[in-house]
């Protein structure tokens, strides 16, 4: 039997440090879908702040998630993994022309923005625009350390190096119509991404077809989810499942959850108005961001892109990490759904108290589906 489709495109697979989500994909035809999707979470203390801690359980995790995803199964060996967002930096730099070697310029660049010795990081670095008098590069870097260690990670776990990317670049393509290999040629629309994740949250500024910034926020939904089980004395698991039921609806929880979460969304707010000050001053031949998007597990919290919107001068949305593939969105809507469910009353045992919900998880794949993604692409061009 013979097939008309493509099955062995590298594994996505996003490295968090209380996470791992791996993503396969296939191509049938023009159509792209999931070939395989899993997710596996890991407990404190094997990494951190994206420094591999313990490598040896690290990689008995990743091989389990490899060998058994959730769904569909894994046909290769090869991966597209990302490096941790806070120890990288990504940035759209201007360089003059000049008679000197362009890689001496950039490189005198890059050491007035990153502060890391040249010879102590990798970077790489793509022409976006060749204008009369100087060039726009996109400038990736990251320390040496850090991408040996996920190097040797991977080599150990017996997996095969496809690429190493920065993480917004790989969010970006999840998310991001304009990054489809057949939308080349056409300007897109201008956005801020918005990563809320466990640990941190990123914020990634993204015009005329390409990434301008990228910053992390000191925005963790583990201290929220702390947070909430010091005050109502509940422990972690209780209080993170509250979190996503309860999120900013005051009738829920006494109103503390929603309280717990205004302090996040002011300082979330305070970050994101400066960015978008940020943007405007250093950019301002680049137009207006058109609208912010927000993925990442905390992007879940029920209501929160509608709150966001009334104190931003952007609309802000739910990011759409299937923008890019041509799945049944009924039928994937089942694999990605998660059902939390917990008594929301915390003075009493009640059963009638118990409050649940079934939230889809596809946000938090939004890296995963963009490093997949990037064999799909690349093949493609």
């Amino acid at each position: 039997m013979f097939f008309s489709g493509s099955y062995n495109y590298p594994l996505g697979l996003d490295i968090s440090d209380l996470s791992l989500k791996l993503v396969q994909l296939k191509k049938t035809g023009d159509k792209i879908s999931i070939q395989a999707l899993g997710k596996t979470n890991l407990p404190e203390g094997l990494f951190e702040d994206g420094e591999i801690k313990n490598k040896e359980k690290i990689i008995k995790a990743v091989n389990a998630l490899i060998d058994k995803p959730k769904y569909g199964n894994t046909t290769s060996r090869e991966v597209v993994t990302c490096l941790p967002e806070s120890k990288t930096f990504i940035k759209l730099i201007e360089v003059q022309k000049t008679e000197e070697n362009i890689l001496k310029t950039i490189e005198a660049e890059i050491e007035k923005h990153v502060p890391m010795e040249i010879d102590e990081i990798y970077f790489d670095w793509q022409l976006i625009k060749d204008l009369p008098d100087k060039r726009l590069i996109l400038v990736g870097a990251a320390p040496r350390d850090i991408v040996n260690q996920y190097i040797d990670l991977l080599d150990e776990a017996k997996l095969s190096i496809t690429a190493l990317e920065i993480e917004p670049v790989s969010l970006c393509r999840g998310l991001l119509a304009e990054e489809h290999y057949k939308f080349k040629g056409r300007t897109g629309k201008n956005y801020g991404i918005i990563d809320i994740g466990a640990k941190r949250s990123n914020m990634t500024v993204y015009s005329k077809n390409t990434i301008l910034f990228s910053f992390t926020m000191p925005i963790s939904g583990n201290e929220i989810t702390k947070k909430i089980a010091e005050t109502l004395k509940i422990d972690a698991r209780k209080a993170e499942k509250a979190k996503i039921i309860c999120g900013l609806d005051k009738n829920k929880a006494r109103g503390i959850i929603k309280n717990t979460l205004y302090g996040m969304i002011k300082e979330l707010t305070a970050k994101i108005n400066n960015s978008i000050m940020f943007y405007d001053r250093h950019f301002p031949d680049y137009g207006p961001i058109d609208k912010i998007l927000l993925c990442g597990g905390g992007a879940n919290i029920k209501n929160l892109d509608k709150i966001l919107s009334e104190h931003l001068p952007v609309k802000v949305e739910l990011g759409d990490a299937l923008i890019n593939l041509n799945e049944d969105r009924q039928k994937i809507s089942k694999i990605f759904s998660e059902t939390h469910s917990v008594n929301t009353d915390f003075s009493s045992k009640a059963k009638d108290k118990t409050s649940k919900i079934t939230q889809n998880d596809s946000m938090a794949f939004a890296t995963a589906i963009g490093l997949a993604l990037r064999g799909v692409f690349i093949d493609e061009l």
